[in-house]
């Protein structure tokens, strides 16, 4: 046993000398993109006014999961508006999934995954929707067509929008 007893302290010593103390290491909290960060320069690009911007979602109402930003064409009597929004908590297979999406197709948007959609939500308004993968999240770019009566897809005019401001999406990590 006495043997044992120095063999015993020299691992510790050892063992105790070689570690050296672990300090718990911050990880950094995912951040939710903003839709608002698009710039009046790129939206006045796609045709939309670059003075117009309606940030939220009213005064009062918070949706937690989403952050929202919407922009319009130059004018009073605006045919569509043209909405941003983007969650941490959301996923474009969640768009995928739900039954109130309707002629919903995959696509591709600058090399990440997505999925175009409409929904049958209000008679007064025709939309179309994209979301886009935004790991972590998504976003969701939304045309709201409010001429109903003029028989416009607004797909078409979303589908601009978006390749208009696709560079401000945040870099994919690949």
């Amino acid at each position: 046993m006495r043997k044992c007893v120095p063999v015993l302290v020299a691992v510790i010593v050892l063992v105790g000398g070689c570690s050296r103390a672990v300090e718990p290491q911050a990880v950094a909290e995912p951040t939710r993109w903003d839709p608002c960060s698009i710039t009046p320069e790129q939206i006045g690009a796609t045709g939309l006014d670059p003075a117009y911007r309606d940030v939220g979602w009213g005064e009062g109402i918070v949706v937690q999961d989403w952050a929202r930003c919407s922009f319009r064409p130059v004018g009073f009597d605006v045919p569509y508006v043209f909405n941003v929004r983007s969650s941490l908590n959301r996923t474009v297979e969640e768009a995928r999934e739900n039954p109130s999406n309707v002629e919903g197709r995959d696509l591709d948007v600058d090399g990440r995954d997505a999925f175009q959609y409409k929904t049958e939500v209000a008679r007064s308004v025709n939309d179309c929707n994209v979301a886009v993968d935004l790991p972590p999240g998504v976003v969701v770019f939304t045309v709201n067509y409010m001429h109903v009566d003029d028989g416009v897809d607004p797909c078409p005019i979303l589908l601009e929008h978006i390749d208009d401001v696709k560079s401000a999406l945040p870099a994919t990590t690949k």
